[in-house]
């Protein structure tokens, strides 16, 4: 039976190629953008595609709820749930503002959970549905503290939820992609400008290089290949919870695992010698 997927975050890159892909292979999707209209696909895929106007970021939860009612009022059900919104900032933590740390949560972890809280009523009551938390392999790795510490935050938000909301027979899947051909990098969509500049962190000033050698649309990763893989982890029996994606997100969850492993591993012994004696 076709799904109807709900897909946040759609004007371009990731979730513009997902839902694409979606409708590709018969499904029917709701797409939102920040502006309503802004992706003009009802003609091809008539009775199948709904874009509606959703700001994750800025809305608050009644007016996700009203969009979410719109899809259901729509097509009646949703089966899959790709949180795919969201945006970066690779500064440094000291010169960064809290307010500006407060804003990339605001969108990449609390929007998301707005979302997921408007949905999960309605897959409780069908007792399926997928959701698809597109974090990042940043989310699994070291780096600039505001957009890397978001992604662990949805990380190990999508790890409680899939426990909380397995009995209802509803499945999680952390994505976490590595550097993909879209423009998350081009510059103005990933920010690098602070907001307190210390002299100290100076001579390490990789930002600005890192985003301009990102955005030549060179990289390695097919969006159109992540695309198909998400949608056939989302029919599949065995879907994980965690899904890194692209060959250098493998090599830093991987990395990630060896690095935890060998600290456990180096100070076990003393860790697990903290109980009372019987």
């Amino acid at each position: 039976m076709a799904k109807v997927w709900f897909i946040t975050g759609a004007r371009r890159g990731i979730g513009r190629s997902i839902t694409e892909t979606v409708l590709k292979h018969g499904d029917s999707v709701v797409a939102t953008t920040r502006n309503e209209n802004d992706l003009n696909m009802a003609g091809e895929y008539a009775g199948r595609f709904l874009n509606l106007r959703l700001d994750v970021a800025n809305d608050t939860q009644e007016q996700v709820d009203n969009v979410v009612k719109q899809v259901i009022e729509r097509f009646g059900r949703i089966d899959v749930l790709v949180n795919n919104a969201g945006h970066g900032r690779i500064t440094n933590f000291e010169e960064t503002s809290e307010e500006n740390i407060k804003e990339i949560f605001e969108l990449n972890l609390f929007g998301l959970m707005r979302v997921t809280r408007a949905v999960l009523p309605i897959m409780r009551k069908q007792k399926n549905g997928h959701i698809f938390n597109i974090a990042s392999a940043a989310g699994y790795g070291a780096g600039p503290v505001a957009y890397h510490t978001s992604k662990f935050a949805v990380t190990g938000f999508s790890t409680c939820l899939a426990f909380e909301v397995e009995p209802f027979g509803i499945k999680v899947t952390n994505v976490a992609p590595g550097l993909f051909r879209t423009s998350f990098y081009d510059k103005g969509a990933m920010r690098t400008e602070i907001d307190i500049h210390i002299p100290d962190y100076d001579k390490n000033r990789w930002q600005d290089d890192f985003v301009a050698n990102n955005s030549h649309h060179e990289q390695r990763g097919n969006p159109e290949k992540l695309s198909e893989l998400i949608y056939k982890v989302s029919s599949a029996d065995n879907s994980p919870l965690h899904l890194p994606i692209g060959k250098d997100a493998v090599d830093t969850v991987e990395t990630f695992i060896t690095s935890l492993a060998n600290d456990v591993n180096r100070w076990k012994e003393e860790a697990k010698n903290t109980e009372y004696k019987e």
